[in-house]
């Protein structure tokens, strides 16, 4: 991950050969929301719906959906598609997006061949794939939804939708049957009658041919049967070129169900010989492999601050449970990797650099000299093939994409006296870098730290009125979010109750 913008800077070229709004992700990422048909590419973009129709001729159509191609073919000409208005902001803000970030990875590099035999109109096997199964999920996340949380919707029946200003009027959030009308609640039907999960079934062994990373969100993933039906589909069919990973809030609502994915996981990490024609010559023969199932099992934990506030945003989690479920993975298992996901938001603001403090204590406790290189090594007498080796590697991840929506809780409802607690966190990051040893923080993380200190500080496409709407929505949101979960924002968030307290007396 040293190089990664030395990759970076080579995709850049590249595009820029092919068109100065060419992103790699429209045609090899895909991310699948089997709930409610929808589908997006890459997570950035709104998710539109997947034509019905299509996939019953192909359930390639999950991906190679027609609103897909037109963007193709607009970013092949050099034109911006709307929904990737995420990475143009930034780009037009002058700092480089994840359009150029993403087509330099691997998976995208390794899809450029494909890209170019079928342009804006073939159908096309992605090489990264996401997708949630169903919606289930224990959270209720300040910024989640009811179709993505049945938590969430169980609330909204219960009290009913937030109410907040836009424009200076009163609308719904939340509303059940406004994200209906959006086709964003999950289809009210058996889940043996799904027909985008039947799609995808058809559609998986043919995917899983060309598959790199594949990726299972949710809802939360570990209350779902379909991800151990994946797992246990890869242990009984090894890719030693694919990394699989769960998104998950690591906190299940039964123990039981943390216990059987750490076994699951296990499982995949046994070393097994095996037999498989060369992915990149079939007419090469049959090689051997000494592996385990698959390169690497990721997983990525939604996490935007510590301790109390954490809990905070996060409403479901404890975060001791989390810190033991953490500690169990990283000593059960050899070969996993843990990403935190920070959806930077108003509220990670106060505790950024404990943040980074709880990540570089985890890096400290898995550092490269706490892992060492493991052999393994298998003899057998009638095969010719390699000791399997492990090598020491960075387990402990994270990334701090911007929270964008609602925009009353994204970082841009604080005043700028608050740029003082990123500022110590990049600090923090700056004095300590020691990435040799895995146990200091890389050049782009700090880099899209600055990134976002630079952001918070431009409010130069904010108008007067959002400004306004924001705060008082700000108020309003966490006055109604305290009074139905018995929560305290002021003892919560000490750094913020001025702020907050001003912001609500100007309305109540």
């Amino acid at each position: 991950m040293s190089n990664y913008n030395s990759l970076a800077d080579k995709a850049k070229e590249q595009l820029d050969n092919i068109s100065p709004t060419m992103c790699y992700a429209k045609w090899a990422q895909v991310s699948l929301h089997l709930t409610n048909g929808m589908t997006q590419s890459c997570y950035h973009p709104p998710p539109h719906k997947i034509n019905l129709d299509e996939i019953k001729r192909s359930p390639s159509a999950l991906h190679n959906t027609e609103e897909k191609k037109h963007e193709r073919k607009l970013m092949l000409n050099g034109q911006r598609p709307d929904g990737c208005s995420y990475c143009w902001k930034i780009e037009d803000a002058g700092h480089r997006s994840d359009r150029v970030y993403r087509s330099g990875e691997y998976w995208a590099q390794n899809s450029i061949n494909d890209i170019t035999i079928l342009k804006d109109t073939g159908d096309i096997i992605p090489r990264y794939v996401e997708v949630n199964f169903n919606q289930s999920c224990n959270f209720k996340c300040m910024y989640c939804s009811p179709h993505l949380s049945t938590a969430w919707e169980e609330e909204v029946k219960e009290f009913g939708p937030y109410l907040i200003t836009k424009n200076d009027e009163i609308y719904l959030h939340n509303d059940i049957e406004s994200l209906g009308k959006k086709d964003l609640m999950p289809i009210k039907i058996k889940k043996d009658q799904n027909s985008y999960l039947e799609a995808f079934w058809k559609w998986w062994p043919d995917l899983y041919k060309k598959l790199e990373v594949f990726r299972m969100t949710g809802g939360e993933p570990l209350m779902d049967i379909n991800t151990f039906k994946i797992l246990d589909y890869i242990y009984e069919n090894p890719n030693a070129w694919l990394e699989v990973s769960v998104t998950s809030n690591f906190c299940p609502p039964r123990k039981e169900l943390f216990d059987k994915f750490v076994e699951k996981v296990k499982k995949l990490e046994e070393i097994q010989i095996w037999e498989e024609k060369d992915r990149w010559n079939p007419n090469s023969g049959n090689n051997w492999y000494v592996s385990m199932a698959l390169k690497n099992f990721a997983i990525f934990i939604s996490l935007d601050s510590v301790f109390e506030q954490a809990e905070y945003i996060r409403y479901g989690l404890n975060f001791e449970t989390l810190t033991k479920n953490i500690n169990s993975i990283l000593n059960e298992t050899n070969n996993t990797t843990l990403t935190f996901i920070n959806t930077f938001n108003a509220l990670s603001v106060p505790n950024f650099k404990k943040y980074l403090e709880f990540i570089l204590d985890l890096r400290k406790a898995y550092s490269k000299e706490k892992q060492g290189i493991k052999y393994i090594s298998i003899h057998d007498p009638n095969m010719k093939h390699p000791d399997y080796v492990i090598h020491p590697r960075q387990r402990i991840w994270f990334d701090i994409p911007l929270l964008r929506d609602p925009s009353w809780m994204n970082i841009h409802v604080l005043p700028l006296e608050f740029e003082s607690y990123l500022e110590d966190g990049i600090e923090f990051m700056m004095n300590n870098t020691d990435v040799e040893n895995f146990e200091g923080f890389y050049d782009f993380e700090i880099a899209k730290a600055k990134r976002n200190l630079v952001i918070f500080k431009d409010r130069s496409k904010i108008t007067e009125t959002e400004s306004r709407n924001n705060s008082q929505n700000f108020a309003r949101f966490f006055n109604e979010y305290d009074e139905r979960k018995n929560l305290n924002f002021n003892k919560t968030f000490p750094q913020l109750s001025e702020f907050y307290e001003k912001t609500f007396a100007k309305i109540y």
